[in-house]
């Protein structure tokens, strides 16, 4: 394999980065993720993180260490299509990423309550851009 994609750059992503650095595995990885930040831990988010006892180097799961992993970053950016018969990941704004191998990390959403309870108490905060308004 020459090229590998990961779709989800989170902790999901960022552990089949590291895992397969660990592996031996040397050529391009490429992590794609919807949100602007690198990968952060998420379940703080709802505790410490709005109370104000963490920030956002506290909940950062980057190391310097993955500096080293040489791992190329699309942040922001969300594919929308895996072109088998290409062999590619396309992003929402039309860039295709050809690999030889794709990873699908991209995780879970919390539910979220239809109707005014909703809105009532966003008891979810989606990312850390939600949870710091």
């Amino acid at each position: 394999m020459r090229s590998v994609t990961i779709v989800g750059a989170s902790l999901a992503g960022l552990s089949a980065a590291r895992a397969l650095r660990e592996q031996s595995y040397d050529g391009p990885i490429t992590l794609v993720g919807d949100e602007c930040r690198p990968a952060y831990d998420r379940p703080p988010l709802s505790k410490e993180f709005l109370a104000g006892t963490m920030s956002e180097a506290d909940i950062a799961l980057g190391t310097p260490e993955d500096d080293a992993l040489g791992l190329r970053w699309h942040l922001g950016r969300s594919a929308v299509r895996l072109d088998r018969a290409g062999a590619a990941v396309v992003l929402d704004d039309g860039m295709r990423i050809v690999s030889d191998g794709v990873v699908i990390a991209t995780g879970a959403r919390a539910r979220q309550l239809p109707g005014p309870a909703r809105r009532a108490h966003p008891a979810h905060p989606r990312g850390c851009e939600g949870a710091a308004r």
